[in-house]
């Protein structure tokens, strides 16, 4: 089971609350089928039960994320715990394409099935793994995006929209313009 990239799916559906309704994934099944078009495991029909289903995950796993610095982890992990047992994992060991036996997630279930189960044991497993500190929200003020640091020294600061380069630019620039507006003084 490749964590990074089951975790990727929660990164990217609480990223998608941050865009304007037109960007949603969620607001149409032809939209989100679009958004997960490159994960064959979640190529099943979508309804708009489904959809509705999605968009709590995706709070509840913002809220994983928005907590995990607070308190040490505790109240993220009991959200996950909850999570967990709302949207139960049914691993199955498989062997394909000349691989070894490996474990994958069964391919039983509706949309959100598939999709909550695969991004809450890979959150789940990658706090236990590397720790909550791991878990983060964009450093720029203006942003909510959220990203997992898989840094080797547990420095990422910024969401993948967003390059340290730009957050200390945009820093730079308010401070300017701080000082400016502080004397009276043109930015330029």
């Amino acid at each position: 089971m490749n964590l990074a990239s089951f975790a990727d799916l929660a990164v990217r559906l609480v990223n998608s609350g941050v865009c304007d309704a037109d960007a949603d994934p969620l607001r149409s099944c032809e939209a989100f089928r679009a958004f997960v078009a490159e994960r064959p495991f979640l190529a099943v029909p979508v309804t708009q039960h489904d959809l509705a289903r999605l968009k709590l995950l995706r709070t509840d796993l913002a809220e994983v994320f928005a907590t995990a610095a607070e308190d040490g982890g505790r109240t993220a992990a009991d959200r996950l715990n909850a999570l967990l047992t709302v949207h139960p994992v049914h691993p199955v060991l498989v062997q394909h394409d000349g691989e070894p036996w490996h474990v994958h997630l069964s391919d039983a279930g509706s949309m959100t099935d598939r999709y909550s189960a695969a991004s809450v044991i890979s959150m789940a497993l990658l706090l236990s793994q590397l720790g909550v500190d791991r878990l983060g929200i964009c450093a720029i003020a203006s942003c909510d995006r959220v990203y997992i640091d898989g840094s080797s020294n547990k420095s990422r600061r910024y969401c993948a929209e967003h390059s340290p380069a730009r957050g200390n630019v945009t820093s730079l620039r308010q401070q300017r313009q701080e000082l400016a507006a502080g004397s009276g003084e043109s930015v330029a």
